[in-house]
């Protein structure tokens, strides 16, 4: 379904766009790197929250390879947008999308879920215990396997390589899980 704004909701959002672009360009300059490139300024966001509690946390600004490191150990960080139910106000779940034949197995993971609207944190899931690494691999792996199969029996589905681990399966399985809250955000370590 086509979008389209009348001229004067245009000149506004492109008003918007050239203080973004102007903000933008002054970050670059100041540290060459582009805060508008891929998922930096989620990056950043979860970065607000997660080195609180873990003062060795550091993002990776390049393009592939892992999302973050802490005290040698290498994360990886998936973010969903997750809508607000107008009924009860409270939010949804989220499924954080990985590449069917990316590199999906890793020592810690972080998932955060977004608002969509404001794009606040609203719960991130800091997991580096055994079981629960054991837990969201198995799941991934068997989602490729999956992927795979479909593949074999249809080569035009290839094409979309996304597997999916969803929130639901962290909300029910996890754990030896702790909870606290952070700038407002749900932070469950497990």
């Amino acid at each position: 379904m086509a979008k389209y704004l009348e001229k004067d909701k245009l000149a506004e959002l492109d008003e918007y766009r050239r203080k973004i672009f102007e903000l933008r360009a002054e970050a670059y300059t100041k540290s060459g790197i582009d805060v508008l490139d891929n998922d930096t300024l989620s990056a950043l966001s979860i970065y607000e929250v997660v080195h609180q509690y873990d003062p060795d946390y550091n993002i990776n600004f390049a393009r592939n390879g892992e999302d973050g490191k802490s005290g040698g150990v290498l994360i990886e960080q998936k973010a969903s947008r997750i809508e607000k139910k107008k009924r009860t106000g409270e939010y949804g779940v989220a499924g954080f999308q990985f590449h069917a034949m990316g590199n999906i197995e890793y020592d810690r993971y972080i998932f955060a879920t977004r608002d969509k609207a404001t794009l606040e944190l609203v719960r991130i899931y800091d997991i580096s215990g055994k079981a629960n690494i054991k837990l969201i691999q198995k799941h991934l792996l068997a989602e490729r396997e999956k992927w795979l199969e479909r593949g074999r029996k249809d080569q035009k589905k290839m094409k979309h390589d996304v597997i999916v681990m969803p929130e639901a399966v962290l909300i029910e399985s996890l754990k030896k899980s702790t909870r606290q809250i952070i700038n407002n955000c749900e932070v469950v370590k497990a």
